[in-house]
C-alpha cells in the first residue's frame, strides 16, 4: 500500500496570502488607474520646431486636435485621451512632417511638431503651382505664409510614379547645388524645364539664358559657367550673347557670336594710321579753313604794290604728336604790303607790275598750306 502524503498546512497558508496580495495589489492598481483617468487634463503645451516658416502655428493645432473633436481642455479627463489618434490628426496636415503627443506626471499633453521645409516652388504645364520639399513630396501653398525659394516653370503634370519621382529628385538637386553658391544663389531668376526634360537658367543680371542640360555633372558646368563670367561677360557687357550653352564638357559655347573683321591693310604706315584715326574721329573739333586772300593793285596810287614774296618750301606731312590736345588757331591774315617812296614823274604814270606764274605757283602753295588743319592726337 502506497502511504498517503500529508498536506502541509503551512503551504496552504503560504498560497493563500499570495493570492490574496495579488488581488491586493490588482484591485490597487485597477482602482488608481481609474483615479488616474478620471483626473482631468491641465494644459496643453505645443512646440513647433522650425516656427520660423509660419505655415502652422499653435492655436490652429490646438483647433485640430480639440474643438473639432469638441474637447474642452479643462473638462476633459486622461482616460479619454487617445494619444495615437491625436498623433494621426496633426500628422494628416499637409505641413507637417512629423508629430509626437505625450502626457507627462504633471497632467500635461505636449505636442512637438516639425513643419516640412520647401525647397522649390513648380509650376506645371496645367497651370497648378505646389511646393516640393526635400523627401520629394508635394505641399500645398498656404493662405497666411510665402516660402520664397527658386521657382521652377513648364514643369509636365507629375504623378506618383518611377518617372515622376526620378523628375522630383533631378530638381531637387538642381536647387540644392544652387543654393549652396552664395552667388549663383542671388543670379538665378528662375529654372525651366524645357520640353526634352533638359533644365535651362533665367539669370538675373543680363538678358541670356543659361542651357544647362541634364544635372550631371553640375560642378564642372557652373564652375566653366563661373570663369565665362569673370574673364569674358565683365570686359565684353552683358548684353552681347543670348545664349550660352554648358552642356558640353569643359566649353561654354556662346551664341552669337560676336562680328569681327579683320585690317586689310596689316603693312600701314605712319600716315596712314594718323589718316585712318583723324577720319574715324567724328566727335574731334576741326579748325574751319580759312578763306583765300587776293591781293589786288590799287588803280589810283602813284606808286604800285608789289607782291610780297614769301619764301614756300615743299609741303612736309604733319608727325603725330604725343602731347595733349592744343586748341585750333584761325590763321593769320596776310599782311598789306608797304608801298615803295619813288621820284614822281609828271609826264608818265607807273604800270603796275604783274606777277609772274612763279610767284602765282608760290602764293598758290602758300594759301594751300595755310588751309590744311593741324590735328593732334594723344
Amino acid at each position: 500500500m502506497s502511504e498517503k502524503r500529508k498536506i502541509s498546512a503551512r503551504k496552504i497558508m503560504q498560497a493563500m496570502v499570495t493570492i490574496l496580495v495579488t488581488g491586493a495589489c490588482i484591485t490597487a492598481m485597477l482602482s488608481a488607474a481609474r483615479k488616474q483617468d478620471a483626473q482631468h487634463i491641465k494644459d496643453f503645451s505645443i512646440n513647433i520646431k522650425n516656427e520660423q516658416y509660419g505655415f502652422i502655428d499653435k492655436a490652429e493645432v490646438k483647433q485640430r486636435l480639440l474643438n473639432n473633436k469638441d474637447i474642452d481642455v479643462q473638462k476633459i479627463s486622461l482616460g479619454r485621451l487617445n494619444i495615437g489618434k491625436m498623433e494621426e490628426i496633426v500628422a494628416t496636415n499637409p505641413w507637417v512632417a512629423d508629430a509626437q503627443v505625450f502626457v507627462d506626471n504633471r497632467k500635461v499633453v505636449h505636442v512637438n511638431l516639425t513643419q516640412r521645409v520647401p525647397v522649390a516652388r513648380l509650376f506645371d504645364q496645367a497651370g497648378n503651382s505646389y511646393y516640393l520639399d526635400n523627401t520629394l513630396a508635394a505641399m500645398p501653398l498656404s493662405d497666411r505664409y510665402i516660402h520664397y525659394t527658386t521657382v521652377v516653370t513648364n514643369v509636365p503634370v507629375l504623378k506618383e510614379d518611377s518617372t515622376g519621382d526620378a523628375l522630383k529628385a533631378q530638381i531637387v538637386k538642381l536647387v540644392r547645388h544652387i543654393e549652396r553658391d552664395s552667388f549663383w544663389s542671388a543670379q538665378v531668376s528662375q529654372i525651366i524645364l524645357n520640353d526634352d526634360k533638359a533644365f535651362e537658367i533665367v539669370p538675373v543680371l543680363g538678358n541670356h539664358k543659361i542651357l544647362i542640360g541634364d544635372t550631371s555633372n553640375l560642378d564642372e558646368k557652373f564652375e566653366n559657367l563661373y570663369a565665362f563670367y569673370k574673364k569674358v561677360m565683365v570686359r565684353i557687357g552683358w548684353d552681347k550673347y543670348e545664349v550660352l550653352d554648358v552642356r558640353y564638357k569643359g566649353q561654354v559655347v556662346a551664341s552669337p557670336a560676336l562680328p569681327w573683321k579683320p585690317p586689310t591693310d596689316k603693312a600701314m604706315s605712319n600716315m596712314n594710321w594718323v589718316k585712318s584715326i583723324i577720319g574715324n574721329d567724328t566727335n574731334k573739333v576741326i579748325a574751319p579753313l580759312p578763306k583765300p586772300v587776293a591781293i589786288q593793285p590799287q588803280a589810283n596810287a602813284t606808286t604800285a604794290a608789289k607782291p610780297v614774296s614769301t619764301t614756300s618750301t615743299t609741303p612736309t606731312p604733319p608727325k603725330p604728336q604725343v602731347s595733349q590736345p592744343a586748341k585750333p588757331t584761325t590763321p593769320a591774315a596776310p599782311k598789306k604790303p608797304e608801298p615803295k617812296a619813288t621820284i614822281k614823274k609828271e609826264d608818265k604814270k607807273p604800270e603796275p607790275k604783274k606777277p609772274d606764274n612763279k610767284e602765282k605757283q608760290k602764293e598758290k602753295t602758300q594759301n594751300k598750306e595755310e588751309q590744311k588743319p593741324k590735328y593732334l592726337y594723344q
